[in-house]
């Protein structure tokens, strides 16, 4: 028995506009684990082609056609006979694979939804934290705005930024979404395919750094 030494970040659906649908993982997909009673356990999985994931303690779990709340629920109902009490599990979404950048994409260039009156809904998101000029930022019916973009129209991350855990926190029909994005992998290169077009209503936040980060 393990000695006892974060909850879903990324919850099951992304709605585009006004209807919404169930997000599930599919292969390709990489989430971030963290189990907070034991760093050890803590670790990015992959989403292999045979639809499962691999991971200490817990096993190989189905992860495709799963939505990350559940995927979080599997792992802890493994590892709760590994502790006096159940730990405290965290489901990230890290990077999307091919197929739901595909879908995701698809879903961001649809039609620009109409008001009563006929008028194309503009769509808001919000940048808040450390940067350069934080606050809403429109954007035009049809058009395609990424994490990055929006970053840069809010002039960046500030000096004292944790540019590497960036969330974009999304409402959904089951709660709230929280995908991570890595500004310093982008800067060194790392990254070559935005992994998220943002929706209305988004809201990206840009943390600031821990004393010993």
């Amino acid at each position: 028995m393990r000695s006892i030494i974060f909850g879903l970040l990324f919850a099951a659906a992304l709605p585009v506009a006004a209807a919404a649908q169930s997000f599930t993982l599919k292969p390709g997909d990489v989430i971030s684990v963290t189990v907070l009673e034991d760093t050890n356990l803590n670790r990015s999985a992959l989403v292999r082609p045979d639809g499962k994931i691999s991971l200490p303690l817990a096993g190989t779990i189905i992860a495709e056609g799963r939505t990350p709340e559940e995927v979080q629920q599997a792992i802890l109902d493994r590892l709760a006979a590994d502790f006096i009490t159940p730990p405290t599990v965290t489901v990230a979404l890290q990077s999307l694979g091919a197929a739901n950048q595909i879908s995701q994409t698809e879903d961001a260039q649809q039609d620009a939804l109409l008001d009563e009156g006929g008028i194309p809904i503009v769509s808001t998101v919000y940048v808040i934290g450390l940067v350069g000029n934080p606050g809403p930022i429109q954007i035009e019916p049809g058009r395609r705005l990424t994490v990055l973009q929006a970053l840069a129209l809010a002039g960046g991350p500030g000096v004292f930024a944790a540019s590497e855990r960036i969330q974009v926190r999304r409402r959904t029909d089951t709660g709230e979404a929280i995908f991570l994005f890595n500004y310093d992998d982008v800067e060194e290169g790392e990254v070559t395919i935005e992994p998220l077009t943002l929706l209305d209503g988004d809201v990206i936040v840009v943390p600031e750094r821990g004393l010993f980060e």
